[in-house]
């Protein structure tokens, strides 16, 4: 009787150590699944960042209407309406800017970095319109809280167009990628344009010229 008792008490003992090592091993491979599942996820997210022609092309058809408008922002006379009857004292030539969102220059840098980078908006377009040399005047001044432009710049035609359905990526580095397309000029076709975009903060913006 006493042989039966320790007997069972074994197969008890067996079984629950049984149960043990099973819940133990469910347990490892069910966080080995969800470590897998976290890899793939994170893979995937990496890899959406490499951009396609089609992807490219979206880009472009958004960004380079709104540079084209940016490059007429600093290309006056004419681009925003103005109060030619308004100006800052002692300088004639600057007239008062009517345009509801620009009441200052800080208003113009901020449109023009929805569309460039910081850097390239300082390159191209902030060192040769807004800061000068002294005794060079800028395009836009900020006078008593308003915005004002200098009136007395003459401008250039935009003769360019761009043919952003045959928009192909050359080739992409981590944030950086670059587009070639075809443009016209004077409607007559020229060599093709290599256009710089780089995603800043999850937004992809021209890195780049259109001249």
């Amino acid at each position: 009787m006493k042989i039966k008792v320790v007997f069972m008490k074994r197969i008890i003992r067996g079984l629950f150590l049984f149960l043990a090592i099973s819940v133990l091993l469910v347990g490892c491979e069910s966080a080995k699944d969800s470590q897998t599942e976290v890899t793939n996820t994170n893979t995937t997210e990496s890899s959406s960042v490499n951009l396609t022609d089609k992807e490219g092309k979206d880009i472009l058809n958004e960004l380079i209407p709104k540079a084209v408008d940016v490059y007429g922002m600093f290309n006056p006379p004419g681009y925003f309406k103005i109060d030619a009857t308004k100006t800052i004292p002692g300088e004639a030539g600057y007239a008062l800017v009517t345009e509801e969102n620009f009441k200052s220059v800080a208003d113009l840098k901020k449109a023009v970095e929805e569309v460039f980078t910081e850097d390239f908006a300082q390159n191209r377009f902030y060192s040769h319109y807004l800061v000068l040399d002294e005794g060079t005047p800028p395009l836009y001044k900020d006078y008593e809280g308003k915005l004002y432009v200098d009136t007395d710049r003459g401008g250039h035609g935009w003769a360019t167009k761009f043919l952003i359905d045959t928009a192909k990526l050359k080739g992409q580095k981590e944030n950086v990628a670059e587009i070639e397309l075809d443009i016209t000029v004077l409607d007559e076709p020229s060599d093709p344009l290599t256009i710089k975009i780089e995603n800043v903060n999850g937004k992809w913006l021209l890195a780049s010229g259109l001249d």
